[in-house]
C-alpha cells in the first residue's frame, strides 16, 4: 500500500464511520502512565504535545485538562470537525499547505498529510503521544512516516502505543508493531524504555473473530536525542 491508496482507505473509513479503532472513551494506559510520568517529574504540566493521526480521539482532551497544549494532525477534515464538536470547542479555521488548519484556546488540528508538514510550522513539541497511528500504517510507510516525526520534533519525547500478533493470522489495520520495529524505527540516538506490555486478546474477542492467537498492547517511552 502507497501512500495515496492509504490516504483514500483512510478517507473512505471516515467517510463510512467505520472507525473501531476511536474508543469512547480515555486510554486507561494513558492516564496510568502519564500520571506516573507527571510524578516522576519526567514531564511537565505546560508541556505542548503532538498527536499525530489524531483521529477524534478523547485523549486530547485528556492532555488539554491536564494543561497541556495540543497540536494535531489528521488526514480526515470529518474527523477533525467531530474532535471539535465534542470537545465543545469554535475554531477558527484557515488555509495550511494543501490543507486547512483548525484552531481554538490551546488546540491546534492540521487537516491534511502529514509528510507535508514541517518544523517550522509545526513549532516547538516537546511530547508526542502515538496510540494509534504507527499501527495504522502497513510496513512500506512506517520507517518514513517514523522518520518524520523525528524531523518534526527531533529532541521530543514519546509515548508511544503498539499491538503485536502474528501479521500472517490477520490483515491489518492495525498492523502488528513489534518491539523489533520499534527500537529499528527509534532507538538510534534514542532512549527506549517499555513502561508497560500486556497480552489483550481477552477483552478484544472482535480480533479473536479475525483468526488472531495473541494480541499485545505495549506503550513505551522514548526520549528522543538526535
Amino acid at each position: 500500500m502507497d501512500t495515496n491508496s492509504a490516504h483514500e482507505f483512510w478517507h473512505e473509513r471516515w467517510h463510512k464511520n467505520e472507525i473501531g479503532f476511536h474508543l469512547p472513551e480515555v486510554h486507561s494506559w494513558l492516564k496510568r502512565q502519564w500520571a506516573s510520568l507527571l510524578e516522576q517529574g519526567k514531564v511537565k504540566r505546560q508541556g505542548r504535545v503532538f498527536v499525530p493521526l489524531c483521529g477524534k480521539t478523547l485523549d486530547i482532551g485528556y492532555f488539554l485538562a491536564l494543561g497541556h497544549k495540543v497540536v494535531a494532525c489528521e488526514l480526515s477534515e470529518k474527523a477533525v470537525q467531530e474532535l471539535f464538536t465534542q470537545l465543545a470547542l469554535q475554531p477558527k479555521i484557515s488555509p495550511w499547505g494543501e490543507g486547512v488548519c483548525y484552531e481554538a484556546q490551546d488546540l491546534c488540528v492540521y487537516v491534511g498529510d502529514i509528510f507535508t508538514l514541517n518544523a517550522q510550522t509545526l513549532g516547538q513539541v516537546d511530547y508526542i503521544y502515538d496510540r494509534a497511528a504507527l499501527i495504522a500504517l502497513p510496513a512500506s510507510i512506517r520507517k518514513a512516516y517514523a522518520a518524520q516525526l523525528v524531523a518534526l520534533s527531533p529532541r521530543a519525547q514519546m509515548l508511544l502505543i503498539t499491538l503485536d500478533y502474528l501479521q500472517s493470522q490477520m490483515p491489518g489495520p492495525p498492523f502488528a508493531v513489534s518491539e523489533t520495529y520499534v527500537a529499528e524505527y527509534y532507538q538510534s540516538g534514542s532512549n527506549l524504555t517499555v513502561l508497560k506490555k500486556k497480552e489483550i486478546l481477552e477483552y478484544e474477542p472482535s480480533f479473536k473473530q479475525r483468526g488472531l492467537t495473541r494480541l499485545v498492547e505495549t506503550i513505551y517511552w522514548i526520549e528522543l536525542n538526535n
